[in-house]
């Protein structure tokens, strides 16, 4: 039996956050009804993978669905799908075009849109690649404009981003113009944010979920990793606070915070150092949000029973031996036990 046992020492929560208890997570469990089609309990569109992380994109796809997800679809270059199609025969995909013209990378995010309109949840960022490539990608979907050349995209496509080309388009949201979309941000669409002045002032409150690990938050928050680390639970609800979206900051307990309550994962899992986790850990609360439509349940559930999933894994595995794909199926196992008792 998994308990909330650790070698990790428990941080001290004082008043400003709580631990995540099993009945606080029964309560906001999703229920799927008896008559429910694959739309109506969700749809979620996943934005990653690149030729040199296509792993990530497939992580991404099967813990969303193994979380609940109606339909996944992936958004992805060509190249990427015939290397991970096999191993996610249930994701759908939306081919992005392999080109270096100016349209082919407005088609591309004509063809992710016409998806996100249906869907419920959105992931961005796993994969993507840490480069400035992705910048004309990241800019339209997030609707904040860059400047500069035309840059080819590591996933497949050139976005021209010169100040003329730009002036010449009409303003929009991105993805923030579907009312009904959370968007979990993640990775390298993290490190992308991270470089855009102000960019919370131009996003829809509470309707992201951004995932940084210590690193990533140090930059987004423009101080050290080290202050990130001496005081986590301070660090995530400065930053939900700051940005008005909810933040998990992953770490050995991991938190999450919508700026007002921060929670905080009971048990932690030393297995899940391990590369591919945090795309994992997207994919999963991508799914739940789209079921329970609370950014802060859907992060509140996925801290609880991924711990859960790796703890069990280590059983058969052994601390060392867990890898990332091994997650999915084990949280899905989680959430059953979670839904039967």
């Amino acid at each position: 039996m998994v308990t909330s046992d650790s070698p990790t020492t428990r941080p001290d929560l004082g008043r400003d956050a709580t631990w995540i208890d099993e009945a606080r997570v029964r309560a906001v469990l999703p229920q799927r009804a008896a008559d429910a089609h694959k739309w109506g309990v969700g749809g979620v569109v996943v934005i990653a993978g690149s030729p040199s992380y296509p792993g990530a994109a497939a992580m991404t796809c099967r813990a969303a669905g193994r979380a609940g997800a109606g339909i996944v679809m992936l958004a992805t270059g060509r190249g990427v799908i015939g290397t991970i199609a096999s191993s996610i025969p249930e994701v759908a995909y939306i081919p992005l075009p392999e080109t270096e013209s100016l349209s082919g990378a407005r088609k591309a995010i004509e063809l992710i849109g016409e998806q996100l309109e249906k869907s419920r949840a959105a992931v961005v960022g796993p994969g993507l690649g840490s480069d400035d490539a992705n910048d004309g990608l990241l800019g339209g979907l997030f609707g904040l404009a860059q400047h500069g050349n035309a840059v080819r995209s590591s996933i497949g496509f050139t976005v021209a981003s010169s100040s003329a080309q730009i002036a010449s388009e009409p303003a929009r949201a991105g993805m923030f113009e579907y009312q009904d979309l959370h968007i979990v941000i993640d990775a390298d669409a993290l490190n992308w944010l991270a470089r855009q002045s102000s960019w919370w002032e131009r996003i829809p409150p509470q309707r992201a979920i951004l995932t940084p690990h210590p690193g990533e938050m140090s930059r987004l928050l423009d101080i050290s990793a080290d202050e990130v680390t001496g005081d986590p639970v301070a660090a995530v609800g400065e930053a939900a606070r700051r940005w008005n979206q909810v933040v998990v900051l992953k770490g050995a307990y991991t938190a999450v915070s919508d700026g007002t309550t921060t929670f905080v994962a009971d048990l932690a899992a030393p297995s899940l150092a391990t590369a591919g986790s945090g795309d994992v850990l997207a994919g999963t609360i991508g799914a739940l949000v789209a079921q329970v439509r609370s950014p802060l349940d859907a992060a509140m559930i996925a801290l609880y029973v991924g711990p859960r999933a790796a703890k069990r894994l280590e059983e058969k595995y052994g601390v060392l031996g867990v890898i990332a794909p091994d997650l999915p199926d084990a949280i899905a196992a989680e959430l059953a036990l979670l839904s039967d008792a």
